[in-house]
């Protein structure tokens, strides 16, 4: 019997899901988001919501490599701080709260 997950995982893989700014799920836990979606979405900009030393290691490494395999730009708050986007629809700029 095919698992929610995956019914989810092909319907969405049919679907455009082209997106320019992705917020990485679950804080970028190994199961987040598979590098066939990744591949599918192709986001210029990665953005994943992770508190700095926290004690389930996120994000993980898979999810890291996963996003380096593609021309992915990758935003962490634990690096960064509060990320705020700013978009026209069409166009976005960037503000970090920390350098």
């Amino acid at each position: 019997m095919e698992s929610q997950r995956s019914k989810s995982n092909n319907y969405l893989l049919n679907k455009n899901i082209d997106s320019t700014i992705l917020k990485v799920a679950h804080h970028g836990s190994k199961t987040s988001s598979s590098q066939e979606f990744l591949e599918h979405v192709r986001p210029q900009l990665a953005i994943i919501s992770v508190g700095k030393y926290n004690s389930f290691g996120h994000p993980s490494k898979e999810i890291l490599d996963r996003l380096n395999n593609l021309p992915t730009k990758i935003l962490r708050t634990d690096e960064k701080g509060a990320i705020i986007i700013y978009t026209d629809g069409y166009n976005y700029s960037l503000k970090t709260f920390l350098n």
